[in-house]
C-alpha cells in the first residue's frame, strides 16, 4: 500500500524523507508540516527541461552539478525543505548533514519557472526563504508564457539586486558560475 500524507500530522524529517521517496506526491516541509506540491503543466515541464539543458551543457561538469525539479533544498538554519525547479551546486558540504543523498545544502543558483498557481509563492515567500541560504548567489524567476526573466543576484555585501530581462538580444550573466544565459535560447526554442 502506498502511503498518503496526513496534512494534520507533524512529521519528523525521517518520516518526511521516507514519505516523499515512496509516496505518490511531492511535499515541501515546514517545521514538520507538509505542503503538497501542485501538479505542473506540460509547458512548465518543457521550460524546466529546456533551462536545465542550457545550464547543464554550459557548466563544467567537473566543477558544478545541475538538478531539475525533484530534488529538495534545505533552507539554511531552519527545519524547512523546498523543491526548486532548477538548482546548481558546486559541492555538498563535507560536514555531517542528514540525507545528503536526497537534500541539497549549499546551492549557488536556483531557478523557478512561474505558473499561475505558484507565481506569488515563488516571488515572495519562497524567495524570502532562499535569501537565508548563504551560499546562494543567483535566483531566476522565468515566465513561460511571455519573454520575461526576473534575475536576482547577491552582491559582495550580501544585498540582493534585481534586473528584468525581456528582449531576445539580452543575456543574463552569472559570473560566479562562468555562465551566460541568452534569452533567445530560452524563448526561440519555445515561443510564448
Amino acid at each position: 500500500m502506498i502511503p498518503v500524507a496526513d496534512i494534520k500530522k507533524i512529521y519528523t524529517l525521517d518520516e518526511y524523507i521516507k514519505l516523499d521517496e515512496i509516496g505518490p506526491e511531492k511535499h515541501e516541509f515546514f517545521d514538520g508540516k507538509l505542503i503538497a506540491m501542485p501538479g505542473e503543466s506540460l509547458l512548465h515541464n518543457q521550460i524546466c527541461l529546456l533551462i536545465y539543458r542550457l545550464i547543464f551543457h554550459a557548466l563544467s561538469p567537473n566543477i558544478f552539478q545541475t538538478f531539475v525539479e525533484s530534488v529538495k533544498v534545505n533552507i539554511e538554519g531552519e527545519n524547512k525543505y523546498v523543491y526548486p525547479d532548477i538548482t546548481v551546486i558546486k559541492e555538498q558540504p563535507s560536514t555531517q548533514l542528514p540525507y545528503k543523498d536526497y537534500i541539497i545544502y549549499q546551492p549557488l543558483m536556483i531557478a523557478e519557472v512561474l505558473s499561475d498557481s505558484t507565481r506569488k509563492y515563488d516571488l515572495t515567500d519562497k524567495f524570502i526563504l532562499y535569501q537565508k541560504i548563504t551560499s546562494l548567489q543567483y535566483y531566476l524567476a522565468i515566465e513561460p508564457e511571455k519573454q520575461l526573466v526576473l534575475f536576482y543576484e547577491k552582491n559582495d555585501d550580501g544585498e540582493w539586486t534585481a534586473k528584468t530581462y525581456t528582449e531576445l538580444t539580452e543575456s543574463i550573466l552569472l559570473p560566479k558560475l562562468d555562465l551566460q544565459l541568452n534569452l533567445s535560447a530560452i524563448y526561440t526554442q519555445h515561443k510564448p
